[in-house]
């Protein structure tokens, strides 16, 4: 379980071909500090084991599910990604339930930049729009976002300065992809009253 706060940006140092998928070794600073084999990490949004580690990198493992699913199969070596380690019981509840489980992609349409800020819009499938309230939870790359308008076929986030700088949101362009998780809580509820 993660908060959509990302911690670093990390970047891809080897990104290879094994059996059943890929096996990506990721730099890091931060989320070393006390990270250790077999936890969760989030990369990008995506869930994702720990299945090594050392003092600079530690490496993840991905099968053709979650490549297929996310932008992970466009990843390559030097590839930036947001980091989150995983919610510790004691620590603040900042963002939302995040559970790194991607719902799919979206692509980004359009672009406001304002002074220092900017309004984001993305594409809107079938799919994912009976899951998106305005002002609701949104999870794009991992990041815990507020959904600021939905129309037919696309919904947008703002995104304040801070989250431009700490996120790899800055190197981003229209037409790039980007992971999607909508609120669980949402899948929920659909989940309940399709029962009924």
């Amino acid at each position: 379980m993660f908060t959509g706060l990302i911690e670093e940006i990390g970047t891809i140092k080897e990104f290879i071909d094994i059996p059943d998928g890929k096996e990506a070794w990721i730099s890091g600073i931060k989320v070393l500090d006390d990270l250790k084999k077999d936890d969760s990490i989030s990369c990008s949004g995506i869930c994702l084991t720990v299945v090594d580690i050392d003092d600079e990198m530690f490496k993840v493992q991905l099968v053709e599910e979650t490549l297929s699913r996310t932008t992970a199969s466009s990843w390559t070596k030097e590839t930036n990604i947001n980091l989150e380690r995983a919610l510790l019981p004691s620590s603040r509840m900042g963002g939302h339930f995040v559970q790194g489980h991607v719902d799919g992609v979206v692509k980004i349409i359009n672009i406001e930049s304002l002074k220092d800020s900017a309004v984001w819009h993305f594409s809107l499938t079938d799919e994912h729009e009976m899951y998106i309230v305005e002002k609701g939870s949104i999870c794009l790359d991992g990041i815990s976002l507020t959904v600021a308008q939905k129309s037919r076929g696309y919904f947008s986030v703002a995104l304040i300065p801070h989250t431009l700088h700490v996120t790899t949101w800055g190197q981003k362009t229209v037409d790039d992809l980007v992971n999607i998780e909508v609120d669980i809580m949402a899948k929920y509820i659909r989940n309940l009253m399709e029962k009924e």
